[in-house]
């Protein structure tokens, strides 16, 4: 026997054993969606289909019952379509690829990535402190204050005896200038 969807949703809404018969005869009535995600969802097997179904039936019911099926499709499409998203899940989950279990990972993190940045870096940094040293008292004054201490130019020029703060800024850039100029940097 097959009822209206206006039986359905009533008796779903109702409750109780009315809701369970309701339940029960909308997931008979409609089975055979599952046999048509066989030809559709060859990838998944039974255990998947009906377990996709088994969720479907209890998402419509939900739906139902919260008030989200306003009856705009028919029962049937509207379960057909959560029982298709299903099935796109469970392939989701089958295609991805699979997590390493704990176990098998490595004890350490791999900082080999870490150990050669800090190379470079330090490297980097030599090579800097020996063209600082070409580049004379001045002009390292002025670029440690600045640039490792983090004075401004008013305090660079009182802590090193220049006039002002604008004679340092023009003397900065000339020792920028000559640094860049010994990195062999454009």
């Amino acid at each position: 026997m097959t009822y209206s969807d206006e039986h359905l949703t009533g008796e779903i809404r109702t409750g109780g054993v009315r809701q369970e018969r309701a339940v029960k005869h909308l997931y008979e009535q409609c089975f055979h969606i599952v046999r048509y995600g066989k030809t559709k969802y060859r990838q998944l097997d039974d255990d998947d289909l009906v377990s996709a179904y088994n969720s479907a039936i209890l998402a419509v019911r939900n739906q139902i019952l919260n008030g989200a099926f306003r009856g705009d499709s028919a029962i049937q499409t509207y379960l057909n379509r959560i029982f298709m998203n299903r099935c796109i899940d469970f392939l989701r989950a089958k295609s991805s690829n699979p997590i390493e279990f704990v176990e098998r990972l490595p004890d350490n993190a791999d900082e080999s990535q870490d150990l050669l940045n800090r190379w470079v870096t330090e490297e980097q940094i030599e090579k800097v402190r020996q063209k600082l040293l070409q580049l004379g008292g001045v002009c390292q004054q002025i670029l440690m204050y600045s640039e490792y201490l983090g004075y401004n130019s008013a305090e660079i020029a009182e802590a090193i005896g220049f006039k002002n703060a604008n004679s340092v800024n023009s003397k900065k850039y000339a020792c920028l200038q000559k640094l860049r100029e010994l990195m062999g940097v454009k």
